[in-house]
């Protein structure tokens, strides 16, 4: 889900002007995680943030990092576009790389997503959610009446 409306370089922000996520992760931060991360010499990727709200999309374990070196600013990539798909583009960006969703953090995503955006299919949700379109329509059977009816899909 990628959108042409990310920022392509990362630009430095104060980390005091970060929000936090509405994150897919039902647990937050790990912080044993971040600690892992903060050790590493290794240079992070820039976190994702939308710039109307600034909250993170994906990265907050490497705002966590940040934290931890003391850092004043983060790298960031800005997200231009609309509010309502940022949960999903960070569910999204969560099962392409670092600490992978757990099946319920996945699930619940899904749920969430069923509910937010009751126009999708199943597969763009699957897709998103790292589920099977399979699971993604018990998912949305079992929503069922709490689901606003659309006519078409």
């Amino acid at each position: 889900m990628k959108s042409s409306n990310e920022t392509e370089w990362p630009l430095h922000v104060p980390i005091t002007e970060i929000l936090p996520a509405d994150s897919p992760r039902l647990d937050g931060v790990d912080e044993t995680h971040a600690r892992v991360l903060a050790d590493a010499e290794s240079e992070l990727p820039p976190i994702l943030v939308h710039r109307a709200t600034m909250r993170v999309i994906d990265g907050m374990h490497r705002l966590r990092v940040a934290r931890l070196k003391g850092q004043n600013t983060v790298a960031v990539r800005f997200f231009e576009g609309p509010e309502d798909l940022v949960f999903a583009l960070a569910v999204e960006a969560n099962i392409a790389h670092g600490k992978p969703l757990s099946l319920q953090d996945r699930e619940a995503a899904a749920a969430r997503i069923v509910r937010e955006h009751p126009e999708w299919s199943d597969r763009v949700i699957a897709g998103t959610s790292g589920l099977s379109s399979k699971t993604v329509g018990a998912i949305r059977r079992r929503a069922g009446a709490d689901l606003p009816q659309v006519q078409a899909r």
